[in-house]
């Protein structure tokens, strides 16, 4: 098991800065020295829909840049990409890359994706996801490097490494795993599934400026000024998460990946390069818990009534809805419907995926927790 996690100051998305940073987050675990003339290398970033980065919903153009010059300077062929929430389609992704600033990597001699064709593997090593489609230029790429940006999550509470290769699943097959895995045991084990599938072969954050509370779309930017680095990506989650004071216990994926023996238990065990303490937020906002931690009943119908009581659900603040049926369109359950033009939420076809929280472009739902649930089981 790979511990080491580097982590650097950077104050700025100014080029020369960014770019210095990264080559310093990246010298105490051996650089780049692994990448060969020639190589495929394909950059796994975070572009989950058409906003701009300052909404520091997405990772940062510049970091990536800076990264595309680096590998380029090793004389590799670099492809940008990601498949965000909806249409894994040219027209589609071309609105997002311009909407995100992703088009400035192509000065940097990388290519932005536009492969969209996909591959089912089969993956019997998993733990929940045996089988499912990958993205083609992730599955024929020498080397994928995950660009995550670092973010509160309102289904998972923080999305980092792990989280970010979501992103291999294409387009509206997000939905169907939503719905199939929709439990936040099921789901995050999904996430390792992937990502172990994926194995990517170096990890990044672009921390520099990071979201905080209804993320990953509707949160607030706050400045951390950080970039990470490490080999392993959960072992880089385990350090994002307690920059934003999130014990690992409360983010679905670390646990999942301690079970599973890929990354320790405590931050205390990483190697970290770095003075990480110096970066760690004890304020930062997060999402509400999704469920007080006395489960454990096999009891199927007290286990209905516990969830019931304590479970948290996506709330639509209609006021503000503008009708832009956006939510409606991601919604794997088909639990939204619209009364004076704005949004509602059946509670009882809701599978609590928040992909309506996650993808609403107003960023007027939010995670709702019961009352029952903040008096018991208080952050």
């Amino acid at each position: 098991m790979n511990t080491e996690v580097s982590i650097v100051r950077c104050n700025s998305y100014d080029p020369e800065e960014v770019k210095k940073a990264l080559s310093a987050a990246l010298e105490p675990i051996g650089g780049l020295d692994w990448v060969t003339p020639g190589m495929k290398i394909a950059v796994k970033v975070n572009m989950m829909t058409r906003i701009k980065p300052e909404r520091a919903a997405t990772t940062h153009p510049q970091v990536v840049f800076a990264l595309c010059e680096l590998l380029k300077e090793r004389g590799a062929n670099v492809v940008v990409g990601d498949s965000p929430g909806g249409l894994f389609s040219s027209a589609y992704l071309s609105a997002v890359y311009g909407g995100t600033g992703m088009r400035q990597v192509l000065d940097a001699g990388a290519a932005l994706n536009e492969d969209f064709t996909t591959v089912d593997v089969d993956y019997p090593d998993a733990v929940t996801a045996k089988a499912f489609p990958i993205t083609n230029y992730l599955a024929s790429a020498d080397a994928i490097i995950d660009l995550c940006k670092m973010k509160t999550h309102g289904l998972m509470a923080f999305t980092g490494a792990c989280k970010n290769l979501f992103g291999a699943i294409p387009g509206l097959n997000k939905s169907e795993f939503h719905y199939r895995y929709n439990t936040h045991e099921a789901f995050a084990n999904m996430l390792v599934d992937v990502c172990e599938w994926c194995k990517p072969r170096l990890s990044l954050a672009d921390a520099i400026m990071t979201m905080e509370g209804n993320g990953p779309s509707g949160g607030t930017p706050r400045f951390m000024g950080a970039i990470l680095a490490s080999f392993n990506p959960h072992a880089l989650d385990l350090a994002g998460a307690h920059l934003m004071n999130m014990p690992p216990d409360d983010v679905p994926t670390l646990a999942a990946a301690v079970k599973r023996g890929l990354v320790p238990a405590r931050v205390q065990d990483l190697k970290v390069f770095g003075d990480l303490e110096s970066f760690v937020i004890p304020d930062f906002q997060l999402t509400p818990k999704h469920d007080v931690k006395l489960w454990g009943t096999k009891n199927e119908t007290l286990a209905k009534i516990l969830s019931g009581m304590f479970a948290s659900r996506p709330r639509v603040a209609r006021e503000h809805c503008t009708g832009c049926a956006e939510c409606k369109k991601v919604c794997p359950a088909n639990a939204i419907s619209f009364r004076d033009k704005r949004a509602e939420i059946d509670k009882k076809k809701c599978i609590r995926c928040f992909c309506c929280q996650e993808f609403c472009p107003q960023g007027i739902i939010t995670v709702q927790r019961p009352p029952i649930a903040r008096l018991l089981n208080k952050r």
